[in-house]
């Protein structure tokens, strides 16, 4: 720069207070003096540069190298702006002649660096990084490019280092700082990432992606409500930051905030209408929502912008599942699996569509793959390892472990007696919830019971999860294990009803599940549709819902006719005493509809339109569960029609009573609304 008695120096200094437009008149001023002026025409290049007129800089610089081309400084400033023009080979001409004429130039090797390194020559920009910090030890910009050379080149504890050197040049250095943490997070150190984000955030709480980046490291460690907050931040710097919005609605579809997560992700898509991310988020969180139309239209847009994205396959699979639409299912999952032959997902995905729709033999095997999904939780620390096949057990000690929620136990305990039956002399060993520890110590055929997480341990030749047992029983629909009851109330249970004289009819009821549950929106319903029966003469109705929702119960409770039991339920084991002495039980798809299944209780499930596996497709019996009748949504969301017809149900039950002679059970469960309907899979012609 020039100094203060030159010409320029009011020129400089208006630059330098940011007035660009005077700077330039100053220059030009300048050069109507003295028109072969390099060095205003130099100054005049950076200020069209500084105003984002890079080509109009070009052209002003290279006025200056052509007037002094002995000018290192000029060759090195035409080069950075070449390169910014994308003209690498020019630019690495210009660079290389700056260094020709000052050697030392560490400037220019480092911009020579980002010319090689932006075109796709990584072992020049590595050598011309390294010449320029052996000139310039102490650069800690150049540190910070070989760094993320050297991520780029796959060698992160080099990067680490380079950007750990460029942070103790300069401690305040907001961008190395999350350059480091980006190598971090390669690595699958996202505690390390963290602390290095919020360093760079700390420096600069100005810089949207320095909290961005913050905000992936923290999804990516599960810290989702710090993640939402580094999100929030940096939309508030940047609140057309694409990539912000659609992780910032990842990360409220993550809290269960999906009404906020899908404004977040359609605003993104007002910005990028293609956008592919957002587009596959929204498509899940819609679905989360019952907007199935919505995100069948967006999920299936995905698949034609990106055919070849496992990911948008599978949603859309997932998509026209809920909307009982199976082949069509089971054709996206196909496609998965040609486009990721090793996903776990390819192979359990299939599952519930074969089982659905009884295809029994081809959907316990696919259910198998189910331990390669990364959400897969055993309680045996290999569930490979020693893996009871279905032999002959041959004096072996057999550990059979539970698996998923309450529900599954409740469903697939029936097949524990069996063992002994098909395999022979042996030692069975139960683990099992806690919470269901005593109504399943009256299981026979086992040996022993065991709660997890309590201090007793066994030791166990072979084990198997619960869930594998229908596939090793080779279990058809028709030859489902459903002799009922196989679980009784525990000889110790205290809990009980107390019926009301005149009363016809006891009924026990759920309304909600539990709201982890990933379909538990869909599948729990308002406790004022049950209220909408209490006006049923002659029926005595008891909630024997859990936890935080049986509060909802209250304002009922002033009615002679209804009772709340959950200050009894201190486990499954009261539970199945109360569910013994109603005389039916009405549910939603939650573990107490199993328990009353297993305890032989008449008992009516309620269902989401779309429902589970388990349930088959679209009957209103169930083969699992003899004294059990379903009570299916047609409508997704509309429960209405489904508590008329239970309405209906409940007033033909009290008013004949047994007159007729029928048992209660045969009264529950004998009837049925339309004849069921069969599946829209060929039975046995398709495979997964």
């Amino acid at each position: 720069m020039p100094d203060d008695s030159s010409p320029l120096s009011a020129a400089v200094a208006l630059f330098q207070s940011g007035d660009l437009a005077a700077a330039e008149k100053s220059c030009r001023d300048v050069l109507a003096r003295e028109e072969g002026n390099a060095e205003a025409w130099h100054l005049l290049g950076v200020i069209a540069h500084r105003a984002g007129r890079n080509d109009i800089a070009i052209r002003h610089v290279r006025q200056a190298v052509a007037m002094a081309g002995d000018s290192a400084s000029y060759h090195n400033t035409l080069g950075y702006l070449l390169r910014l023009a994308g003209q690498y080979s020019e630019a690495v001409t210009a660079l290389e002649k700056a260094i020709a004429l000052q050697p030392d130039y560490a400037d220019a090797h480092n911009n020579l660096g980002i010319a090689h390194a932006e075109s796709g020559a990584l072992e020049a920009a590595e050598k011309a990084y390294r010449t320029a910090l052996a000139h310039r030890p102490d650069f800690p910009e150049v540190q910070n490019n070989l760094g993320n050379l050297m991520y780029r080149m796959g060698r992160v504890d080099d990067s680490l280092a380079a950007f750990e050197a460029a942070t103790t040049l300069r401690p305040d250095y907001a961008e190395a700082h999350a350059n480091r943490g980006d190598a971090f997070l390669n690595q699958g150190k996202p505690r390390e990432a963290i602390e290095a984000f919020d360093k760079a955030a700390k420096i600069a709480p100005n810089w949207p992606n320095g909290w961005y980046k913050l905000g992936n490291a923290l999804f990516q460690a599960e810290q989702f409500e710090n993640a939402l907050k580094a999100y929030q931040r940096s939309i508030d710097l940047n609140p057309n930051k694409m990539r912000c919005l659609t992780n910032l609605g990842a990360t409220l579809e993550k809290l269960g905030r999906y009404e906020e997560a899908a404004m977040m992700l359609r605003h993104a898509l007002v910005m990028m209408p293609e956008d592919v991310s957002a587009m596959k988020n929204l498509g899940h969180v819609v679905l989360k929502l019952g907007h199935t139309g919505e995100g069948l239209h967006l999920l299936r847009r995905v698949a034609e912008l990106a055919p070849d994205d496992p990911d948008g396959h599978y949603s859309l699979g997932n998509a026209l599942l809920r909307m009982e639409r199976l082949q069509d299912a089971l054709n996206c999952y196909k496609r998965v699996r040609e486009l990721q032959p090793n996903a776990a997902r390819a192979y359990f995905a299939p599952a519930s569509v074969l089982l659905m729709n009884g295809q029994y033999k081809e959907g316990w095997a696919a259910y198998e793959s189910r331990f390669d999904m990364a959400a897969y939780k055993t309680n045996v620390k290999n569930v490979r390892d020693r893996l009871w096949d279905g032999s002959p057990l041959n004096g072996r000690r057999l550990l059979v472990h539970v698996e998923q929620g309450f529900g599954d136990t409740l469903m697939f305990i029936r097949y524990v007696p069996l063992i002994r039956q098909r395999a022979g002399a042996g030692t069975i060993y139960l683990a099992c919830e806690p919470e269901l520890f005593r109504v399943l110590k009256t299981l026979e055929g086992v040996d022993e019971v065991f709660a997890l997480g309590s201090e007793a341990s066994v030791t166990f030749e072979v084990q198997v999860p619960l869930l594998s047992l229908p596939n090793r029983f080779g279990t058809t629909v028709e030859t489902i294990p459903n002799k009922v009851p196989y679980l009784r109330p525990p000889p110790d249970a205290r809990a009980g009803i107390k019926r009301r004289k005149g009363s016809k009819l006891a009924v026990a009821f759920v309304w909600a599940g539990r709201p982890t549950h990933s379909d538990d929106r869909f599948r729990s319903c308002p406790v004022n549709w049950f209220a909408a029966l209490f006006d049923i003469p002659g029926i005595d109705f008891y909630s024997i819902q859990w936890g935080p929702r049986s509060a909802e119960m209250k304002p009922h409770l002033a009615r002679d006719n209804v009772f709340s039991l959950s200050d009894q339920l201190t486990d499954f084991g009261e539970t199945a005493a109360i569910i013994d002495q109603v005389d039916l039980v009405i549910s939603i798809d939650s573990a107490v509809t199993h328990l009353a299944g297993a305890l032989g209780k008449p008992v009516w499930t309620i269902l989401p339109f779309g429902g589970e596996w388990r349930w088959l497709f679209r009957r209103e019996d169930t083969p699992w569960y003899p004294n059990m009748r379903l009570f299916r949504q047609r409508i997704l969301g509309d429960w209405r029609p489904v508590f008329l017809r239970i309405a209906g149900a409940l007033q033909q039950l009290a008013t004949a009573g047994n007159s007729s002679g029928e048992s209660v059970t045969d009264s529950v469960v004998g009837q049925h609304d339309t004849a069921s309907e069969p599946g829209n899979l060929p039975r046995g012609g398709t495979t997964a």
